[in-house]
């Protein structure tokens, strides 16, 4: 009884807040927003959300480090050239994000937690939380675009998306199923040179957006590492002794390929899975935190390595 009573409050406080709000209560990572109408106006300042918003038919007003966006987000929508820079990700212009004069934000929490009193005095802004240590990253990202969907009036869209990425998953389950790959174990790596000069190899964990995609489809993640905040373990090239796994699927800038390093090139050619022609290089920008439309790219691209031969 004492439970039930306890509910009934919250829901009265809920109601009284939603007539207060005059429209609509939308709880996010950093609280909750009222959201007044279908909003029109919209700023996003991380790159995922301009992919959700484009995949929903929706051109930003505002989006942070177009320049950025527009080499690593590759998806079959472009940008608006009306759509504004706002400044970086990290550090957004308060200033011309005021003088844009938007009626939504759609931010990371992680990035904008000291700055979210001041963006919410210029827009209702949802945030959201990408990277949850041992969570679902898949999840978040569908949670997250149905979200975008349902506040701007395009549930049904975000549905007809969400039901294209599924059918593309299905497609390439088949895909491998019928070249003997359904089921078989895969380690994908992300490598470069860090600030440090060091070669560095980001291995996604199992609890990775990238990670869940491709179990998605039927692979395994070989990498057994805990799940990581970000999805993935930072390790040096001396790591590549220790994969044991039948697939290695790698994404290098062109003119920073560590792999093919004098200093590997040993190690490196007498991996089982170079030595078998199991493994496969992504290009470097292949966006692996990213919306549907990632997700799907990033699946072609996979199974087009995997089957080509």
């Amino acid at each position: 009884m004492k439970r039930i009573g306890i509910l009934l409050v919250w829901m009265t406080l809920l109601g009284l807040a939603q007539a207060q709000c005059g429209g609509r209560l939308v709880q996010h990572a950093l609280g909750e927003s009222c959201v007044v109408g279908v909003p029109k106006r919209v700023v996003a300042l991380e790159w995922t959300y301009v992919e959700d918003l484009l995949a929903l038919g929706v051109q930003p007003v505002g989006v942070a480090d177009i320049k950025g966006y527009q080499e690593w987000v590759r998806i079959p929508i472009a940008l608006d050239k009306s759509v504004v820079d706002v400044g970086t990700r990290a550090q957004p212009s308060l200033e011309v994000l005021t003088t844009l004069k938007p009626d939504l934000i759609l931010a990371p929490a992680f990035r904008v937690r000291q700055i979210y009193p001041r963006l919410a005095q210029i827009a209702p802004t949802l945030t959201f939380d990408p990277f949850t240590e041992g969570g679902n990253q898949y999840a978040e990202m569908v949670r997250t675009f149905q979200t975008i969907a349902e506040v701007l009036g395009r549930s049904t869209q975000g549905r007809t998306v969400l039901t294209r990425m599924e059918t593309r998953f299905a497609q390439a389950r088949q895909t491998l199923q019928k070249a003997g790959l359904f089921g078989q174990r895969f380690v994908l790596a992300q490598a470069f040179t860090s600030r440090q000069n060091l070669a560095t190899m980001r291995l996604f964990t199992r609890n990775s957006l990238v990670s869940q995609v491709l179990e998605q489809i039927g692979l395994k993640n070989a990498w057994g590492d805990k799940p990581q905040p970000y999805g993935y373990t930072e390790v040096g090239l001396e790591a590549l002794s220790q994969i044991k796994t039948d697939h290695f699927i790698y994404i290098v800038q062109e003119n920073d390929n560590v792999f093919a390093g004098s200093s590997v090139e040993a190690l490196w050619k007498n991996l089982d899975f170079v030595r078998n022609r199991r493994a496969y290089r992504l290009p470097g920008n292949t966006w692996t935190f990213g919306g549907p439309l990632s997700a799907e790219g990033l699946v072609e691209a996979v199974v087009g390595a995997m089957t080509r031969r």
